[in-house]
């Protein structure tokens, strides 16, 4: 599946966009302000003031609780008509705040239009929103990772603060709970907690909460996701100083409740297509898919969906043992200023089919493509699931494109050839959890074909976005050794969308104990690093490629022909 996990945008406020305000077909609309004190405001209040109070929260520019300042402006650019936008696509309020009723939305609606608008019920999810306790388990220490009084100058309309923590713990524990700490709520848009090792960039970073206004705890039942001593965890705070407000400093944060680690443990992973390999032409709607199939059981407790702004629906469908395919989360209209964790659970079986559903409508004359920032687009499902996966990636995914398969036929370095071979898929793991020589395992003499394909890289997320496929035999007489290997491999980048095939044919010597450099002969010229050896007792060779494009290890280990 891919880790391909850049920031995800969340809830907003009213009047933070940057967009030009677009003239509504309201003409000679002047509200009637008696009805606004009587009826209106005290809907606001309950309804809006989160943000938009007395004094703005959350980035939001604006108060909406006097009269005056609503109607100034032209029409169709005054606060008045933001309103009616707004609540009349049920952005506004986002979602975690009190949520007005369909007369109360259609109250402030045709007030605002003076009669001209109303609002139609919108279509609703099909599972609740996940919410936790209000109160945290008693008994748990707590961790605060937080801002160190940052300035947010009155210029800031859209920054992400990046603050790494390590060595959190002595031992092993369990987050329990994680709860945001919010100290100036006026230009606090949302923050993200993230785990994995800064050297090795965004793209292995992996997502243990996010938060935005309305947005609770996370809560796990009988359990927590494991914190380890000499883990790094990243707080990303997204500000917004929409009302441009003098002299702010800002420390808020995540807390941690942890303890000791005991019950079931969680982990977050994403099922779907990510942000990478797909884009919504100018002026169309399109639908983007990613299956994967289940490696492991898992249970998911609980998921996020997550788009941009041109984001329609979306939908999580199960196919269970080759039968028909079953929505189980499904989100009829978008919007992207409501993104809530939702209620499942969900039990999946090994073999399953996990398929995430997004889709767009892009009014635009631009191309957008699938990208990290709030400009481009995201398909993602973000999940927790129990038991963590014992594997790199929890599911495989289906090819991307139109696959040609991998045509194998025997290179010029080997000798008495198997004409055909089983074509395997690749396992990819990070770079600590793959494969290992034992310190005195010989490479046997013998005719060998592949058992096991695996890839290893500290960047393992890069090679999970890819299909790979790989066919390979050995043979060893003495101290000659040969390999003779293809593999394909799909992936969502230029030239590789269709599949492409890569042999290689080697011969040459070892001598000794041990793992073993192959000195090569066969071709005469070769750069890359061949070592022959054993892994577990099991006959194992590995390639260190000069030029793949990422780190990678290719392993491949063996099982004597019959």
């Amino acid at each position: 599946m891919r880790r391909y996990l850049p920031l995800i945008f969340l809830a907003a406020c009213v009047g933070d966009s940057d967009d030009p305000v677009t003239p509504g077909p309201i003409a000679d609309c002047v509200p009637d302000e008696a009805a606004y004190e009587a009826t209106v405001r005290p809907l606001i209040e309950a309804n809006c003031a989160r943000c938009h109070g007395t004094s703005p929260n959350f980035g939001a520019p604006f108060s909406l609780l006097t009269y005056a300042p609503l109607l100034e402006g032209q029409e169709g650019g005054r606060i008045v008509d933001e309103i009616v936008r707004e609540v009349q696509s049920g952005s506004m309020p986002p979602a975690g705040a009190p949520d007005p009723s369909a007369e109360e939305r259609a109250t402030i609606v045709e007030w605002a239009s003076c009669g001209a608008e109303t609002v139609s019920s919108p279509l609703e999810p099909t599972r609740p929103p996940f919410t936790s306790p209000n109160d945290p388990p008693p008994d748990l220490e707590t961790i605060d990772l937080v801002a160190a009084d940052l300035a947010v100058g009155p210029d800031v309309k859209d920054r992400y603060n990046d603050i790494d923590f390590t060595n959190l713990t002595d031992e092993d524990v369990f987050i329990r709970r994680f709860d945001a700490i919010v100290d100036e709520s006026r230009v606090l848009h949302h923050l993200t907690l993230r785990r994995g090792d800064p050297a090795l960039g965004e793209i292995n970073m992996k997502y243990l909460y996010a938060w935005a206004p309305g947005t609770g705890a996370i809560e796990f039942p009988d359990g927590g996701i494991r914190l380890r001593p000499g883990d790094n965890l990243r707080l990303q705070i997204h500000y917004n100083n929409g009302a441009e407000l003098e002299d702010i400093r800002d420390s808020s944060g995540v807390r941690l409740f942890v303890g000791e680690p005991s019950g079931r443990e969680y982990e977050m992973f994403d099922p779907g297509p990510g942000a990478l390999g797909f884009q919504i032409g100018a002026r169309s709607s399109a639908t983007i898919t990613s299956t994967c199939t289940m490696r492991e059981d898992a249970e998911m407790i609980a998921a996020m969906p997550h788009m941009h702004e041109i984001g329609t629906a979306f939908d999580m469908l199960v196919r269970r043992g080759g039968g028909d395919m079953e929505s189980v989360l499904q989100l009829p209209t978008w919007d992207f200023e409501s993104q809530l964790f939702y209620e499942l659970p969900l039990d999946l079986q090994t073999g399953d089919e996990l398929t995430i559903r997004c889709d767009y409508d892009n009014a635009s004359s631009d191309t957008v493509v699938a990208g990290p920032r709030t400009e481009d687009e995201m398909c993602f499902a973000f999940a927790y699931v129990t038991p963590p996966p014992t594997q790199a990636f929890l599911c495989t995914e289906t090819p991307i494109g139109d696959a040609t398969e991998l045509e194998y036929s025997p290179g010029s370095c080997i000798s008495e050839p198997l004409e055909t071979l089983p074509t395997l898929d690749s396992e990819t793991f990070a770079l600590a959890d793959g494969p290992v020589f034992d310190e005195d395992g010989v490479f046997p003499e013998g005719h060998f074909e592949m058992d096991r394909f695996v890839l290893s890289s500290p960047n393992p997320g890069v090679l999970s976005i890819a299909t790979i496929t790989g066919a390979a035999q050995a043979r060893r007489d003495g101290a000659r050794v040969q390999l003779d290997s293809a593999f394909h491999v799909i992936a969502p980048l230029d030239g590789l969308e269709d599949g492409e095939q890569t042999d290689v044919p080697i011969g040459g010597t070892i001598d000794g104990v041990g793992p073993q450099a192959l000195s090569i002969d066969c071709p005469a010229v070769l750069d890359d690093t061949f070592t022959f050896g054993t892994v577990d007792g099991v006959p194992a060779a590995r390639l260190i490629p000069e030029d793949f494009g990422v780190d990678v290890e290719i392993w491949w280990l063996f099982r004597p022909v019959e």
